[in-house]
Protein backbone atom coordinates (compact mmCIF):
# COMPACT_ATOMS: atom_id res chain seq x y z
CA UNK A 1 0.00 0.00 0.00
CA UNK A 2 2.97 2.24 0.97
CA UNK A 3 4.11 2.01 -2.72
CA UNK A 4 0.77 3.25 -4.45
CA UNK A 5 0.49 6.31 -1.45
CA UNK A 6 4.25 7.23 -2.81
CA UNK A 7 3.05 6.50 -6.11
CA UNK A 8 -0.49 8.47 -5.96
CA UNK A 9 -1.26 11.68 -8.41
CA UNK A 10 -4.77 12.20 -8.01
CA UNK A 11 -6.26 15.91 -7.14
CA UNK A 12 -9.01 15.64 -4.56
CA UNK A 13 -9.61 19.40 -5.46
CA UNK A 14 -9.83 19.03 -9.15
CA UNK A 15 -10.77 15.26 -9.15
CA UNK A 16 -8.04 14.98 -12.15
CA UNK A 17 -4.88 12.53 -11.99
CA UNK A 18 -2.04 15.65 -12.32
CA UNK A 19 0.78 15.71 -9.81
CA UNK A 20 0.77 18.52 -7.95
CA UNK A 21 0.95 19.47 -4.14
CA UNK A 22 -2.31 18.25 -3.54
CA UNK A 23 -1.81 14.74 -4.25
CA UNK A 24 -0.03 12.33 -2.30
CA UNK A 25 3.59 12.34 -4.21
CA UNK A 26 3.54 16.03 -3.69
CA UNK A 27 5.24 16.99 -6.75
CA UNK A 28 5.24 20.94 -5.81
CA UNK A 29 7.77 21.26 -8.45
CA UNK A 30 4.99 21.23 -11.09
CA UNK A 31 2.35 23.47 -9.28
CA UNK A 32 1.81 27.20 -9.98
CA UNK A 33 0.41 27.05 -6.30
CA UNK A 34 3.31 25.63 -4.31
CA UNK A 35 3.14 25.11 -1.00
CA UNK A 36 3.36 27.67 1.34
CA UNK A 37 5.38 28.96 3.33
CA UNK A 38 7.47 25.33 3.46
CA UNK A 39 7.77 26.22 -0.52
CA UNK A 40 7.16 28.45 -3.37
CA UNK A 41 5.28 27.65 -6.50
CA UNK A 42 7.01 25.59 -8.32
CA UNK A 43 9.29 24.31 -5.42
CA UNK A 44 11.69 21.27 -5.97
CA UNK A 45 10.13 19.05 -3.93
CA UNK A 46 8.51 15.69 -3.80
CA UNK A 47 8.44 11.96 -3.36
CA UNK A 48 11.80 11.24 -5.23
CA UNK A 49 13.25 8.85 -2.85
CA UNK A 50 10.77 6.65 -1.94
CA UNK A 51 11.04 3.94 1.07
CA UNK A 52 8.44 1.92 2.44
CA UNK A 53 8.94 -0.88 5.13
CA UNK A 54 6.15 -3.12 6.99
CA UNK A 55 6.62 -4.75 10.41
CA UNK A 56 7.54 -8.03 8.63
CA UNK A 57 10.06 -6.58 6.50
CA UNK A 58 11.83 -4.66 9.38
CA UNK A 59 11.67 -7.79 11.47
CA UNK A 60 13.67 -9.35 7.99
CA UNK A 61 16.15 -5.92 7.87
CA UNK A 62 14.35 -5.63 4.81
CA UNK A 63 12.88 -2.51 2.71
CA UNK A 64 11.58 -1.61 -0.77
CA UNK A 65 12.74 1.39 -2.27
CA UNK A 66 11.98 3.53 -5.79
CA UNK A 67 14.38 6.34 -6.92
CA UNK A 68 12.98 9.32 -8.56
CA UNK A 69 9.23 9.86 -8.93
CA UNK A 70 6.20 7.38 -9.04
CA UNK A 71 3.90 9.48 -10.19
CA UNK A 72 3.90 12.02 -13.45
CA UNK A 73 7.10 12.53 -15.71
CA UNK A 74 10.96 12.28 -14.65
CA UNK A 75 12.49 15.04 -12.40
CA UNK A 76 15.42 16.36 -15.14
CA UNK A 77 17.29 19.46 -13.41
CA UNK A 78 18.24 20.93 -17.00
CA UNK A 79 14.33 21.07 -17.64
CA UNK A 80 13.41 22.68 -14.35
CA UNK A 81 16.27 25.06 -14.35
CA UNK A 82 14.92 26.09 -17.72
CA UNK A 83 11.82 26.90 -16.78
CA UNK A 84 11.99 28.30 -12.72
CA UNK A 85 15.05 30.54 -13.06
CA UNK A 86 14.40 31.89 -9.31
CA UNK A 87 16.34 28.16 -8.27
CA UNK A 88 18.81 29.06 -9.84
CA UNK A 89 20.94 29.02 -7.04
CA UNK A 90 19.99 25.58 -6.06
CA UNK A 91 21.76 24.12 -9.35
CA UNK A 92 24.65 22.26 -8.10
CA UNK A 93 22.09 20.31 -5.51
CA UNK A 94 19.79 19.61 -8.27
CA UNK A 95 20.54 16.17 -9.82
CA UNK A 96 18.31 14.35 -12.70
CA UNK A 97 15.78 11.62 -10.84
CA UNK A 98 14.74 9.28 -13.66
CA UNK A 99 11.73 6.83 -12.35
CA UNK A 100 12.91 3.55 -11.29
CA UNK A 101 11.27 0.73 -10.50
CA UNK A 102 10.61 -0.64 -6.76
CA UNK A 103 13.12 -2.98 -5.65
CA UNK A 104 13.13 -5.02 -2.27
CA UNK A 105 16.81 -4.59 -0.28
CA UNK A 106 17.16 -6.99 2.71
CA UNK A 107 20.61 -7.11 5.08
CA UNK A 108 23.32 -10.09 4.65
CA UNK A 109 23.07 -12.30 7.15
Amino acid sequence: MAQRFLGDDYDVIEKTRQPSERTLCGRIDLSPRGASPWQQPYGPAGAVQNKATDATMAAQLSLSGAYGPQCGPDSRSAEFLAGHAAFAWQSPSLRDMPSQPWTTFRAQK
